[in-house]
């Protein structure tokens, strides 16, 4: 399931400075989306901007779930990739705690 383009719109606003602001926080060279997202939901704006995204893919369709399968694995990865601070590092296979059965577990590398 995708959203359509104005939930996406939407989610990807309201967690586009969050992510930003969770990459500034991590002090790591590189990082794993699971460990982006647990710093992102570290924070009161973090963990409401998360909230309301996943909100919002519930709101086109998506059970929680799935809005989670989303989040973790199309906008979150989307906002990364278009930030400028990141860049894809690679998937990363055979770490369980890297996976948070969301999204496929990625290493991303600071610019």
């Amino acid at each position: 399931m995708e959203l359509d383009h104005e939930s996406n719109e939407r989610a990807t606003d309201l967690l586009d400075p969050v992510v930003r602001d969770a990459i500034v926080h991590i002090t790591a060279r590189q990082f794993s989306t699971k460990r982006l997202i647990e710093e992102v939901c570290s924070t009161a704006n973090g963990a409401e901007a998360y909230q309301q995204a996943l909100a919002i893919a519930e709101e086109a369709g998506a059970d929680a779930t799935m809005a989670r399968h989303i989040v973790h694995g199309q906008i979150i990865p989307f906002i990364l990739r278009g930030s400028g601070l990141v860049r894809f590092a690679g998937f990363i296979h055979g770490m369980p705690s890297e996976d948070d059965g969301y999204g496929v577990p990625s290493r991303w590398r600071r610019l």
